[in-house]
């Protein structure tokens, strides 16, 4: 249910100036705009798009957002823009809502928002995916080893890749991160405390030679299977080639305490 307003800003970025000001004002658009967002669903076709886009106007005006660019991820035919939108969650609370979207100018779906809907509604809410797994989606480097490790379910790995100062932030709030080798140790000691890894199926990588951004569907968490689901990670490396920062953006529900 958040629309960020630079996304079109992303679409220019790549080239694409007619679906830049399409996503702009769909009134004058001339060629053909789709985009998926976590609470409505696949959006298209002018009517609607210029309804909802309204719709979003009057209620960020009336949630009091405030949106803050966090990183863009630019590769040559997609991109990935992170930000974290600031304004009244659940009960009232001032919350920092991670919100990330893949402008992917190969799909039929060419905008795909990604953020938890925990801190708006209180609940997590399955949503289906919209790309499939691509086999040939694989990203490089340490991240690769990080989603391996991930999957396998191996603390000592996952930290391994982490630099000493490493962080790990959560899809809720932008305050939920875990930062150095023992918060990271104790955080993936939970996640995979059920047994068995995270074995994310990836659908698309996004890399910019610093940063490393995978959509992914998650349908099994250690022992657990789970309704196939939708989400998007960044891996930030640091200096040393090491993840300095992972950001995720999903509605999963951990089956862990």
């Amino acid at each position: 249910m958040v629309w960020i307003p630079q996304i079109p800003d992303l679409v220019d970025r790549l080239g694409d100036a007619e679906l830049a000001d399409a996503l702009r004002d769909p009134a004058e658009a001339t060629v053909p705009v789709a985009l998926d967002d976590p609470e409505a669903g696949r959006i298209s076709g002018v009517v609607v798009l210029e309804a909802w886009l309204a719709v979003q106007d009057t209620w960020r005006a009336e949630h009091g957002a405030d949106i803050e660019e966090v990183a863009v991820t630019l590769g040559e035919r997609r991109a990935v823009g992170e930000w974290v939108v600031r304004l009244e969650g659940a009960g009232g609370k001032r919350i920092g809502l991670p919100v990330a979207a893949a402008v992917d100018l190969a799909s039929t779906l060419p905008v795909r928002i990604h953020h938890s809907r925990l801190p708006l509604l209180g609940r997590h809410v399955v949503r289906r995916p919209m790309v499939p797994p691509d086999p040939l989606a694989r990203p490089s480097d340490v991240v690769g080893a990080y989603k391996a490790a991930l999957a396998a379910g191996d603390t000592a790995a996952v930290v391994a890749v982490f630099g000493p100062d490493g962080s790990f932030r959560g899809p809720a709030d932008d305050t939920s991160r875990h930062t150095g080798t023992k918060e990271l140790t104790e955080l993936y000691d939970t996640f995979f405390s059920t047994g068995g890894g995270i074995p994310l199926k990836l659908c698309t990588v996004t890399e910019d030679g610093t940063r490393s951004a995978f959509e992914y569907i998650c349908d099994r968490w250690g022992d657990a299977d789970l309704p196939p689901q939708p989400g998007l990670a960044v891996c930030a490396r640091g200096g040393d080639g090491l993840i300095a920062s992972a950001r995720v953006y999903d509605d999963v529900e951990a089956p862990v305490e």
